[in-house]
């Protein structure tokens, strides 16, 4: 009895948990209304981290090779410039909230299981 009661409390934990979660796949309720805001959707978190490695890719591929991969009505901005607004774009989208999220439901797991 004693250990359903704590599978009980560790599911009420989890829940809370995902309560508060924000960011892209958190609660919409956490979007600041101050700021603007572009989205994109995702359908889960494999797919949330195959945009982020691919924009990586491009950004390794863009600093190893020779052209400069910049639009014509961009001749202004340097690759380097281009690069860099790609890189603060990942910044922006990865998942803290998330991995967050999922650490804490792995320690309150384990304190469950340990006990």
């Amino acid at each position: 009895m004693k250990h359903k009661k704590e599978q009980l409390k560790t599911l009420k934990e989890i829940q809370d948990l995902r309560k508060n979660l924000t960011g892209l796949l958190g609660n919409k309720k956490t979007i600041d209304p101050k700021g603007n805001h572009v989205s994109f959707e995702v359908r889960n978190n494999n797919h949330l981290l195959m945009q982020i490695r691919s924009l990586l890719h491009l950004c390794v591929f863009a600093l190893d090779g020779d052209g400069m991969m910049l639009a014509p009505k961009n001749k202004n901005a340097s690759k380097e410039d281009s690069i860099t607004q790609v890189l603060e774009l990942v910044l922006c989208i990865l998942p803290d909230s998330q991995m967050y999220y999922m650490d804490k439901i792995d320690e309150v797991l384990s304190k469950l299981e340990n006990s």
